[in-house]
């Protein structure tokens, strides 16, 4: 599987590179050029602070090449019904992003940590994978929370896998 990296905003580079070797295992990764933020994107005041609506990414990476395409902002994200996500995307689609703005509160290490998860997590989303509420530890549990993301592994659970590579076949990887 290609994996193609968008960056969006300012992301500090110390994460794309992390995530790009952290990802590594899962597919062949590639760094886009960064971009800003479009000013077209849904906005939302929350709190005295913008947060974007996820989905509007997805319209962004469609020139990207790939077989799958993750961008990484910034920026604070919202879906519709949700006070905020950690990232987002679709089981029928290619397209996956996180937002690496409420990560950082606890330290680099944190940060990383929990991008590396979510990523994984939203690729999952990709790969066919819907989020496995049983499992806590299966990097596919849902996190509405932080101490979610921090208590939740970075694998698959043996189920979750069998979906994944599944996907992977049909993709010739």
């Amino acid at each position: 599987m290609n994996l193609t990296i968008k960056p969006f905003g300012r992301v500090n580079p110390k994460v794309l590179e992390y995530l790009c070797e952290e990802l590594h295992d899962m597919a062949e990764v590639s760094l886009s050029a960064p971009q800003t933020v479009p000013d077209s994107f849904v906005r939302r005041n929350r709190d005295g602070e913008d947060q974007f609506l996820a989905t509007e990414f997805e319209k962004a990476m469609a020139p990207e090449k790939g077989d799958r395409v993750l961008a990484v902002t910034d920026v604070d994200l919202f879906d519709h019904g949700l006070n905020f996500v950690f990232g987002h995307a679709t089981i029928r689609d290619r397209f996956a992003v996180i937002s690496i703005a409420r990560f950082g509160s606890d330290g680099p290490e944190k940060l990383l940590e929990r991008s590396a998860k979510t990523a994984i997590h939203e690729l999952g989303h990709t790969l066919g994978l819907y989020h496995d509420d049983a499992n806590l530890d299966c990097v596919m549990h849902f996190s509405e929370k932080l101490e979610d993301t921090d208590r939740k592994g970075r694998a698959f659970c043996t189920r979750c896998n069998a979906v994944a590579a599944s996907t992977l076949s049909r993709l010739g990887t």
